[in-house]
């Protein structure tokens, strides 16, 4: 019996799954997405785990966006991917892997447009073949996978840093969303403060200048409607959960942004 035969499917619910198969889901999602894939992972050590290496590359050749969210160093911590793990990552970011750092993550969690993974399981070889593990894995249409994909978005999104890598790092991955040119096109790398209107950097996750940033933070409503569009900068009541009119989201919805 093949292993997809024996591997138990959520039938449109919640699964909950042993370390076997929540290895198994994080596998299908990297390998079923077609449009998407973030992968939060505090621990790293993707020279280790060359059939994930592998799906991400065939991921990123696929068109698919692929972004990998890792715990940043600090001074009492020696994590984060070793020489080998960086120059390999150099590789993957330059077949268009985003990545980014967030300092005291914990949260593991493995999304696509198709399914949301949350689980223990780190992205490391001793998660994989030594540690007990849990995942529960939910598909895309249930009230638990908006949850968790607003989780990443607004609790995530929020802290990410784009991880620098030492030397001769290219200056083109400056922008965290889908590198397809139709898309750039047709949707660019300008926003718009939704509180001024001004131009700035498009970042569904930040989407105020610095000065309106300070004024809405004192009282931190992520549901105070502004004014302006985040996408066209168009007169729109838009808040922090939802900074772009129907119009910009349907062409922004897909990737989880940053």
């Amino acid at each position: 019996m093949s292993k997809a035969a024996e591997m138990p499917g959520p039938q449109g619910g919640v699964e909950v799954v042993g370390k076997m198969h929540t290895i198994l889901r994080l596998h299908e999602i990297l390998d079923e997405a077609q449009k998407w894939v973030t992968l939060v992972s505090p621990y790293l050590a993707i020279e280790k785990l060359r059939d994930i290496e592998r799906k991400i590359r065939n991921a990123l050749g696929r068109k698919v966006t692929v972004t990998l969210v890792i715990r940043a160093r600090d001074e009492h911590s020696r994590s984060g991917p070793s020489a080998v793990g960086l120059e390999m990552l150099r590789r993957l970011i330059d077949l268009g892997l985003k990545v980014y750092e967030v300092r005291d993550l914990h949260a593991k969690v493995y999304l696509s447009e198709r399914n949301a993974l949350v689980t223990s399981l780190n992205l490391l070889e001793s998660s994989f073949n030594n540690s007990i593990e849990i995942g529960m894995c939910v598909p895309a249409g249930r009230t638990e996978y908006d949850k968790i994909r607003d989780f990443v978005r607004h609790e995530i999104g929020p802290h990410t840093q784009e991880l620098s890598l030492p030397a001769s790092e290219e200056e083109d991955d400056d922008i965290p969303f889908s590198e397809d040119e139709d898309d750039d096109e047709e949707f660019g790398s300008t926003g718009h403060c939704i509180r001024c209107g001004e131009e700035l950097e498009l970042n569904p996750s930040k989407p105020y200048c610095p000065e309106h940033y300070a004024v809405w933070v004192r009282y931190s409503n992520p549901d105070f409607k502004d004014k302006f569009c985040h996408g066209c900068g168009d007169d729109y009541p838009a808040t922090k959960n939802k900074p772009f009119c129907r119009d910009c989201f349907k062409q922004y919805d897909g990737d989880i942004p940053f």
